[in-house]
């Protein structure tokens, strides 16, 4: 082998295809401070792609490596050409099995079908329908909390919120919440714990599944895919757990995640805070522009040929890194990225990624953090971050923090 590097945990061996000049240590998992996406940006020193031996996913197997990509231009490519990078390696071997996530692990042309049948789920009409029920549960967590003084936001607010909502789409107890926020947690952060996890949180969703085939409910989400058909014929079990499982883990700890960098932002900001509730009409370019500062999500795609990209040769086989951190933060496409400029525009950031892998929930995501900041400068007066508290990044394919502890 070329090289070989060690880590805290493992011994890691470099492909004897990857230049030495080429290979450097970076973990999106692990090391990133308080400020991850001030960490992740400094990748744009260079080099423009690099090899680390240790990577934030194993879809590529155990003890392996991954390219990461640094640059806006190189990340559309990667994401927009299916066909020579694949999503289609299953999340589910985490636990031994081969189901897949529909339709994030399809390619073209499997994953069209997929998504025509699955975006109306989450269609800008659809969602007006459910605001006023996502506006409510909103008003009812800031209320609990506004005459306290404090919070901390993370535990008692974005955790609870994008949950909340997704229980009522799927017509599930709001009971439920403290058992759906600790799988989703250990799905995205605890891999040693992940295979357990994703098997107790599959025989639950069969369940319901099971239940809405034999009782169907009045329009809620798992009611509306079992009754589905594709190309002409019902979905299979699997499927329709593929489908479910999907709509769980891709739309939870993003929003969780986004809201806290978002209120973190407006908390170590009051002046940008202070505008917002000076003219509310502001909020929802905003968060636009704090997407674009904050990203969340880090992925992977699996070569499928050898492919050149920026004079990098990669292996069919090898898995490459692309990551919403390091493509909104790429000096050549955003004037000043370390700023975050709440009139910024145009403002045309890749969040939630480009290609045919578009977020599916996308406009729901937009309309949860636009209500919640809504809703929370309506009730709350100014806010800022506990003096002396210590925020730590919480790594892996979600970036997250672990606390946010706010008082007014």
């Amino acid at each position: 082998m070329a090289s070989q590097l060690m880590t805290e945990a493992e011994q890691v061996k470099v492909p004897d295809h990857v230049p030495p000049a080429l290979v450097r240590m970076f973990d999106f998992r692990n090391g990133l401070g308080g400020c991850p996406h001030a960490v992740v940006a400094k990748l744009h020193q260079g080099p423009r792609i690099f090899y680390s031996p240790v990577s934030h996913q194993q879809r590529a197997g155990a003890g392996r490596g991954t390219w990461v990509v640094t640059k806006a231009e190189d990340i559309r490519f990667v994401l927009q050409n299916p066909e020579l990078f694949s999503s289609a390696a299953p999340r589910s071997y985490a636990m031994g099995e081969t189901w897949r996530l529909i339709p994030l692990e399809m390619d073209p042309p499997e994953h069209g079908k997929w998504r025509t049948l699955l975006n109306p789920l989450f269609s800008p009409n659809r969602l007006k329908a459910q605001e006023p029920k996502i506006r409510a549960w909103a008003v009812e967590l800031i209320d609990g909390l506004k005459d306290k003084g404090q919070a901390e936001f993370v535990a008692e607010f974005a955790e609870l919120y994008p949950i909340g909502i997704f229980l009522d789409m799927l017509d599930l107890p709001r009971s439920d919440l403290p058992m759906f926020r600790e799988w989703v947690d250990g799905i995205v952060h605890d891999s040693a714990r992940r295979g357990a996890i994703m098997q107790t949180l599959k025989m639950f969703l069969e369940d319901v599944i099971a239940e809405r085939k034999r009782k169907p409910g009045d329009g809620d989400l798992v009611t509306t895919v079992t009754q589905m058909q594709i190309e002409g014929r019902p979905l299979t079990d699997e499927e329709a757990l593929g489908v479910c499982f999907l709509l769980f883990i891709a739309g939870l700890d993003t929003v969780v995640s986004s809201a806290s960098f978002h209120f973190r932002y407006l908390a170590e900001h009051p002046q940008d805070q202070a505008r917002l509730r000076a003219d509310p009409a502001m909020i929802p370019d905003a968060v636009e522009e704090m997407f674009r500062a904050f990203p969340v999500v880090t992925t992977a795609r699996i070569v499928t040929q050898d492919t050149e990209l920026a004079g990098v040769t990669f292996r069919a086989g090898d898995m490459v890194t692309t990551s919403t951190l390091l493509s909104t933060s790429d000096p050549e496409e955003f004037a000043d990225p370390e700023i975050v400029d709440i009139t910024r525009s145009p403002n045309r950031h890749n969040a939630f990624a480009f290609g045919p892998h578009r977020c599916l929930g996308s406009h729901l995501a937009r309309r949860e953090i636009i209500i919640a900041m809504e809703e929370w400068l309506k009730r709350v007066p100014e806010f800022h971050v506990k003096p002396g508290a210590e925020i730590v990044a919480l790594g892996g394919g979600v970036i997250g923090i672990d606390n946010l502890p706010l008082v007014w």
